[in-house]
C-alpha cells in the first residue's frame, strides 16, 4: 500500500531531489512519510524546506543519515502549515530537529527569560526587540511540537511548556513596550502596572491557539494622568502582542474577563479589583478567579492578588444558591453550543473543568492544597484527599488530557482557535492520524466514550437534574457513595440499560460489581474497555479458574501485536478480578507467568538466540500491579553476541511498543552487570570473567532471585554462580548492610519509615534481606538448578538454626500479608506502597481486607512490621557475630 495518495507526484518530487542535490534516497527514505497525517504535503513542504536552506545537499544527508530525526521533521511537515511556513522562514530553526540532543530540552519560564535577554540586547530598534520575541516562540514552538506529537512529552508537560513560554514572553514584552513608551514620555522607574493571566494560561495549561486572557491592575492613589500613562501603555501592549509583522504575532488576547467587562476601564487599581470581587463580581466570575496567576507586576500587587484570590475563592462555605447559580450558567452555556464542541458540549472539556472548580470552592478552605490553579492538580489532590474515588479521579484525568490532546491537534493544521471536530471527511481522516489512530471510526468511537464518562460523573456528583426512576437510578441509589465508579463503568458500554436492568434484578451481580467498586477502582478502567470481561464480572464466570495465558499461548507469530497488548492486558484484568473477588495468594505467580508467555511469544516473533533471566520481584514471581519486568540477557557463543545484541534491542522495542498499546508492564534492565551502561546481551564468557573481575556485592545481591524464563539451563548456573558461590565475609556483609541503609534513609521519606510496606522498617525488603544474606552465608545451599520461590527459602532457613519454627511460618504469614496489602494499596488507586495517613483512605483499606475501621487496621499491622523488623535485626547481628 502506498504511502501517498499522488504516487506519480510523488516520485517526482522525490526523484528532484535526487537531482538537485545529488544525493541518492535509499528505497527506506520514504519510511519516514510512514504513518503522516498528510504524506503528500509533508513531501511537498520538504522539499520547500530544503530549497529555503543554504546547504539543501547536507541537510537531505542528515536526514537520510538520521531517520528518526528526519520522521519528526517529516511529522511537522505534514500536521502544521503554520509551524512549516515558520521552518521555511527560518531554515536554521531545522537544526533542533536534526539535534538529538536539542529536542529533549523542557522550556523553563527562567531558561526562557534568559534566552530572551540574550536576544534583546542585540536589537536595534523596538519593532527589531518585537521580532526577537517573535522569533523567540517560534524557536520554542517547535520542540513543543515535535515532543507532542512523538508521544515523548506528556500533555500535561505540553500543556506546562505552552504556558512557561508565554509566561516568559509576556514578562519580556511588558518590560520592552515599558522602556519604549517611558521613554517616549520621559517616565521614571519600573512598570507599575500588574499583568494577571486568567484561564488557561492562568492554570498552565495552555493550547497552541488560545487567545490569552489578561487583566491590568495598578497600585492605588496614583494621579489622574498616570492613569491615562496607565491605560495607553495597555493599549501599546496589546498591540505588541496582537499586530501582526513579518513573523506573525505573538498572541491574540482578550480582557473580557476584567472587572465588568468589555464595558469596564481597560486599567484599574488594586483596591478597585478587591472592591469588586467583594461586592459585585458574579458566582462565574468568582468561579474564573480561581484560574489566575499574576504574570508580571509589583511584588506588592502580586501579593495582594493572591491574597485576594485565597479569600474570595476559598470560603468555609459554598452556599447553596451560589451553586445553582454555577450550575445554571453551565447549563446555558451548554445549551448554545453544538455536538462537535470539544470544549462546551455535553461531556467536554468544560464540563471537567466546571466539576473541578466547584469541588474547589466547596472544599478548598478545609484543604489547601485544592487552592492551585492547574485541572490536573486539582484531581490528583482531591483523589489524594478521598474527595473523589480513584476510579472517578482517573476517568476525569483520561477524558480531560484526551478531549484536551484532541483540541491541540485541531488547532495545529491551522493556527486557529478552534473548539470544533472537523467535518470534512478528509480532515477527520488526517485528524485521526495525528492522534495515532488508523481511521476515523476509532477516534469517534474514543471520543464518544470519553464523552459519555465524563457526562457521566459530572451529573452523579453534581447531579444538576434529578436523577430519574428506572434501572440505573435503582443500581445508582443500591450503590450509595460508589454509584459515580460504577456509572461511569456502565454508561460507556453499549446497550447500558441490558447490563442496568441485570444489576437491579441480581443481588449477586450488584454484589460483585459493588466488591470490584469499593476494593478494586483500578479495574473500572479495563471493564470500561470490556463488554465481555463485564459480562463474565456479572455472571460470576470470572471467578472460575481457568487458563487464562492459553489465549496468549495459542497467538500466532504473524497476530498483530495490538492483538497481542489486548489479550495480556485482558488476561491480566482477569486475575486481578478473581483474586478482588475471592483473594488467593497464587496470584502473583500467575501475573509472572503471564508475563513469561508474553516475552515468549515476542521472541518467537523474532527468533532470538539469547537466554532470558527474569530479577527481582519478577524472578521472584511476586510481581505487584505496577512492577516491571527486570531481565538479564546471555548468550552462550561469543561469536553470536553481536547478533544477539541487535535482536535483543528489538525484543526490547517490540515490548515498549506493546506497552505504548496498553500492556501495562514495562522493562528494567538496570540490574544487568554495569547497569544501564553495559551492552544489553552478555556471553557466558564475558559474563564470567565479569563475575571474577568486576562485580560488586550489591550487584551479586540482585542476582540472588534470578530465574530461567527461556534458554539454556547453564545460563541460570552461571547466574546463581555469580550470586552465591563467594561467602559473604564480614566486609562483604558490612558493604551489603550500608547499601541497606541507604536504601531506607534516601528512598523512603522519614515520614514514611513505618507506612512503606516495601522499602520501610519491617516491610517486604526486609524479609527478601534476612532470607538472601542467610543464603549467601551459606553460600552453595541455595536451590540448585529449578525454581525455589520465597516461602520455600524461608523454610529452608530451618535446617540453618537460625530461626525455629514458629518464627519461620510466621514470617511466611506476614509475607503473604505485606503481598496482599501492596496489591490492595494499588487496586485502590492509593500511593504505591505506602499506606495512607488520610482517614477516609484508611477506613476504606481497612473494608477492603474486612476489618472493622483504620485503627483496627493499624493496630495490627504495626504488631506485624514490629515483629519482622525484630526478627531481621536478630538474623543480622548473629551474622556479624
Amino acid at each position: 500500500m502506498s504511502l501517498f495518495r499522488d504516487d506519480e507526484t510523488a516520485k517526482r518530487t522525490l526523484a528532484r531531489l535526487e537531482a538537485s542535490s545529488g544525493v541518492v534516497l535509499p528505497s527506506s527514505f520514504q519510511r519516514i512519510f510512514g504513518d503522516n497525517a498528510n504524506a503528500d504535503l509533508a513531501l511537498t513542504n520538504l522539499e520547500r524546506w530544503l530549497a529555503a536552506t543554504s546547504s539543501p545537499t547536507l541537510h537531505l544527508q542528515q536526514l537520510v543519515v538520521y531517520p528518526a530525526l528526519a520522521k519528526h521533521l517529516a511529522t511537522i511537515f505534514g500536521a502544521s502549515q503554520p509551524l512549516t511556513d515558520s521552518l521555511i522562514q527560518n531554515p536554521e530553526l531545522a537544526s533542533i530537529v536534526l539535534e538529538p540532543n536539542e529536542l529533549s530540552h523542557h522550556p523553563t519560564l527562567d531558561g526562557v527569560m534568559a534566552e530572551g535577554e540574550a536576544l534583546l540586547q542585540n536589537t536595534t530598534s523596538y519593532s527589531h526587540a518585537l521580532d526577537r520575541l517573535r522569533f523567540l516562540k517560534q524557536r520554542w514552538t517547535l520542540p513543543i511540537v515535535i515532543n507532542d506529537l512523538a508521544g515523548t512529552w506528556t500533555e500535561e508537560s505540553v500543556w506546562e511548556a505552552l504556558s512557561d513560554l508565554a509566561e516568559a514572553i509576556i514578562r519580556l514584552t511588558v518590560g520592552v513596550v515599558w522602556r519604549e513608551y517611558a521613554s517616549q514620555k520621559e517616565l521614571p522607574g519600573d512598570c507599575p502596572v500588574m499583568v494577571v493571566g486568567f484561564g488557561k494560561l492562568g492554570g498552565r495549561e495552555l493550547n497552541y491557539s488560545s487567545d490569552i486572557d489578561l487583566a491590568y491592575a495598578i497600585p492605588d492613589g496614583l494621579s489622574e494622568q498616570f492613569d491615562i500613562h496607565a491605560t495607553r501603555f495597555c493599549e501599546l501592549l496589546g498591540r505588541a502582542f496582537s499586530d501582526r509583522m513579518g513573523r506573525g504575532s505573538l498572541y491574540r488576547i482578550d480582557l473580557r474577563l476584567r472587572p465588568y467587562g468589555s464595558a469596564g476601564p481597560l486599567v484599574a487599581s488594586m483596591r478597585a479589583f478587591e472592591t469588586y470581587y467583594r461586592l459585585y463580581a458574579e458566582q462565574w466570575e468568582v468561579q474564573a478567579l480561581i484560574r489566575t496567576r499574576p504574570m508580571a507586576g509589583p511584588p506588592e500587587l502580586i501579593q495582594r492578588w493572591r491574597s485576594m484570590r485565597k479569600e474570595r475563592c476559598f470560603r468555609p462555605t459554598l452556599s447553596e444558591p451560589e451553586l445553582e447559580a454555577m450550575l445554571a450558567m453551565k447549563s446555558r452555556i451548554e445549551e448554545r453550543a453544538d455536538g462537535g464542541d470539544l470544549k462546551r458540549g455535553a461531556g467536554g472539556i468544560r464540563d471537567v473543568e466546571f466539576l473541578v472548580q466547584a469541588l474547589q470552592l466547596l472544599h478548598g478552605h478545609r484543604v489547601p492544597a485544592l487552592q492551585t490553579e492547574g485541572t490536573i492538580e486539582v484531581l490528583h489532590v482531591l483523589e489524594e484527599n478521598a474527595l473523589l474515588d480513584h476510579a472517578v479521579a482517573s476517568g476525569l484525568r483520561e477524558g480531560y488530557t484526551f478531549l484536551r490532546q484532541l483540541e491541540h491537534r485541531c488547532q495545529l493544521v491551522g493556527d486557529q482557535q478552534t473548539h470544533s471536530i472537523p467535518t470534512d471527511p478528509q480532515s477527520r481522516e488526517r485528524l485521526s492520524k495525528l492522534m495515532s489512530l488508523a481511521k476515523w471510526r476509532e477516534l469517534s468511537a474514543k471520543l464518544e466514550a470519553h464523552r459519555r464518562t465524563i457526562q457521566t460523573l459530572y451529573k452523579s456528583i453534581l447531579q444538576p437534574e434529578p436523577l430519574q426512576e428506572d434501572n440505573r437510578a435503582k443500581v445508582a441509589a443500591k450503590l450509595g457513595s460508589l454509584a459515580p465508579s460504577v456509572l461511569q463503568w456502565f454508561d460507556s458500554l453499549p446497550a447500558a440499560e441490558a447490563f442496568y436492568s441485570s444489576l437491579a434484578e441480581n443481588r449477586d451481580s450488584i454484589e460483585r460489581v459493588r466488591k470490584i467498586a469499593l476494593c478494586a477502582p483500578r479495574l473500572i478502567h479495563d471493564l470500561k474497555e470490556s463488554v465481555s470481561l463485564t459480562e463474565m464480572v456479572l455472571s460470576g464466570e470470572v471467578e472460575e479458574q481457568a487458563d487464562v495465558a492459553e489465549n496468549l499461548r495459542q497467538l500466532t507469530v504473524g497476530t498483530p501485536l495490538q492483538s497481542v497488548a489486548n489479550a495480556f492486558s485482558r488476561g491480566r484484568a482477569t486475575l486481578l478480578l478473581r483474586w478482588t473477588l475471592s483473594p488467593y495468594h497464587e496470584v502473583f505467580c500467575e501475573v509472572s507467568r503471564l508475563v513469561d508467555t508474553v516475552v515468549e511469544h515476542v521472541a518467537r516473533r523474532l527468533e532470538v538466540s539469547f537466554d532470558v533471566i527474569a530479577l527481582g520481584s519478577y524472578g521472584a514471581r511476586e510481581m505487584g500491579f505496577d512492577s516491571d519486568a527486570d531481565f538479564l540477557f546471555l548468550v552462550e557463543d561469543t561469536q553470536k553476541q553481536r547478533t544477539a545484541e541487535s535482536q535483543a534491542q528489538q525484543f526490547l522495542g517490540q515490548l515498549s511498543q506493546l506497552k505504548r498499546m496498553g500492556m501495562p508492564f514495562g522493562v528494567d534492565l538496570r540490574l544487568r552487570p554495569d547497569g544501564g551502561k553495559g551492552m544489553l546481551v552478555r556471553s557466558y564468557e564475558a559474563f564470567g570473567h565479569y563475575d571474577l573481575d568486576g562485580m560488586e556485592m550489591w550487584e551479586r545481591f540482585a542476582l540472588g532471585q534470578a530465574r530461567l524464563v527461556m534458554g539454556n539451563k547453564a545460563a541460570r548456573s552461571l547466574v546463581d554462580k555469580a550470586a552465591y558461590a563467594q561467602p559473604l565475609t564480614p566486609d562483604g556483609l558490612s558493604e551489603l548492610l550500608a547499601m541497606k541503609k541507604r536504601v531506607e534513609t534516601e528512598r523512603v521519606r522519614p515520614q514514611y519509615q513505618r507506612r512503606d510496606i516495601k522499602l520501610g522498617s519491617g516491610g517486604l525488603n526486609d524479609i527478601e534481606w534476612l532470607v538472601h544474606l542467610v543464603e549467601m552465608r551459606r553460600s552453595g545451599e541455595r536451590h540448585g538448578d529449578g525454581f525455589v520461590d520465597m516461602e520455600d527459602r524461608i523454610r529452608a532457613i530451618a535446617q540453618t538454626g537460625e530461626l525455629n519454627t514458629v518464627e519461620i511460618e510466621q514470617l511466611v504469614d506476614w509475607r503473604r500479608y505485606l503481598l496482599e496489602l501492596r496489591l490492595r494499596l494499588a487496586l485502590l488507586g492509593f500511593e504505591k506502597d505506602v499506606i495512607p495517613e488520610n482517614p477516609d483512605k484508611l477506613n476504606r483499606l481497612a473494608e477492603s481486607m474486612n476489618l472493622e475501621d483504620g485503627n483496627h487496621f493499624l493496630s495490627r499491622h504495626n504488631q506485624i512490621i514490629d515483629a519482622i523488623r525484630a526478627i531481621y535485626l536478630g538474623i543480622i547481628e548473629r551474622l556479624r557475630a
